[in-house]
């Protein structure tokens, strides 16, 4: 995988993470809204990091290439 690759990836992960919602709906209650949106704090706390993970691997990769080119 290029640093190329990664930075796409990357891309695409800050879209898809961009489309989770982060608050159920009004309308919703009792202990599955509640469930539900624990579940989506969790999701969003996971998502977070992505960004993170896939900055670390898109500067290995770009050191491969680096290197590779050399």
């Amino acid at each position: 995988m290029t640093a190329t690759h990664i930075s796409f990836a990357r891309d695409d992960a800050e879209t898809g993470v961009s489309m989770v919602p982060t608050l159920i709906p009004l309308g919703w209650t009792g202990l599955a809204a509640s469930a539900c949106q624990t579940d989506l704090d969790d999701a969003h706390v996971l998502l977070g990091g992505l960004d993170a993970l896939l900055t670390a691997a898109y500067d290995a990769a770009a050191a491969v290439d680096d290197a590779a080119a050399d």
